[in-house]
């Protein structure tokens, strides 16, 4: 045992030295100006929403569902300590306020919980199923996300949140493992990716007011980079103790090493690119 866990330090150890060797690049071809803008800044919001679910997990997808939200509901409930008219930029296409990520939180596991019985119908009986309407995208800010938030209204709003979540996870025990796994015809999404995936989109959506990057491009890469090579060091004790799964963009489980793996290929052909247009 003491064998197996000296060598998977000693693989942790190679990973981190590469993540800094790679930031280490990164940061001196930017600094430069010598990195495709647009790009660098995909990069950074693929570090920072890796960082931003980078914790371990149940594997149970309603066990999932209850544990990312025991851990987001206390950044939901400093919601109302946060400026409602601030826009916190999350990528070049999303920016959050506080009003913003409520809507959000809710929508998502109400769509999601409608979802359910429409794939249930589309598997038992070949229905497909009727894209639900009149919620807006994490792309859209409405008038009502800009407006001020009470301490009795967040209370509303949470009182909404906690009873859809029990109910999409009182659901989710209800399903088979054929239920969970089924593919949908399209090669879409099975319910189990789709049940991790509200997880994981809550605790995203959550920690952005308390969490926000600097908006200056170089440190806003920097910090998205730190976090993900921070918690990346946080969970491996407790990976090596298996106390929990760590999960990809797929919403599928994945390795400290996959997912290193991505951040390191993805700085490779931003480098690359570079080094063929320099």
């Amino acid at each position: 045992m003491h064998s197996e866990i000296h060598s998977l330090h000693a693989e942790q150890e190679t990973l981190l030295k590469q993540l800094a060797q790679s930031r280490a690049q990164v940061l001196s071809l930017a600094q430069e100006g010598k990195l495709e803008m647009t790009r660098f800044q995909e990069l950074t919001a693929t570090e920072a929403a890796l960082a931003a679910k980078l914790h371990l997990w149940p594997l149970d997808p309603g066990e999932h569902l209850l544990a990312a939200h025991a851990y987001a509901r206390p950044y939901l409930e400093r919601l109302v300590q946060h400026d409602p008219t601030h826009l916190v930029l999350v990528d070049t296409e999303h920016s959050y306020t506080p009003r913003k990520i409520l809507r959000r939180v809710l929508d998502h596991a109400l769509d999601h919980l409608n979802q359910i019985d429409q794939w249930l119908a589309w598997q038992r009986q070949g229905i497909i199923p009727i894209p639900t309407d009149g919620w807006a995208t994490s792309a859209e800010t409405l008038p009502e996300d800009l407006q001020s938030l009470s301490t009795a209204e967040l209370q509303a709003w949470l009182w909404r949140i906690d009873l859809v979540i029990s109910l999409v996870a009182q659901r989710t025990q209800q399903l088979s493992m054929g239920e969970l796994d089924w593919t949908p015809p399209d090669g879409g999404w099975s319910l189990r990716q789709v049940l991790h995936h509200l997880a994981l989109a809550e605790v995203f959506y959550a920690v952005w007011m308390d969490e926000a990057l600097p908006e200056e491009p170089l440190a806003r890469y920097s910090e998205a980079n730190s976090r993900f090579t921070q918690r990346l060091c946080q969970v491996s004790t407790a990976l090596a103790e298996e106390q929990g799964v760590l999960f990809g963009p797929s919403s599928t489980t994945v390795t400290m090493q996959q997912l290193s793996e991505l951040i390191l290929t993805e700085e490779r052909i931003l480098t690359g690119e570079h080094a063929l247009h320099p």
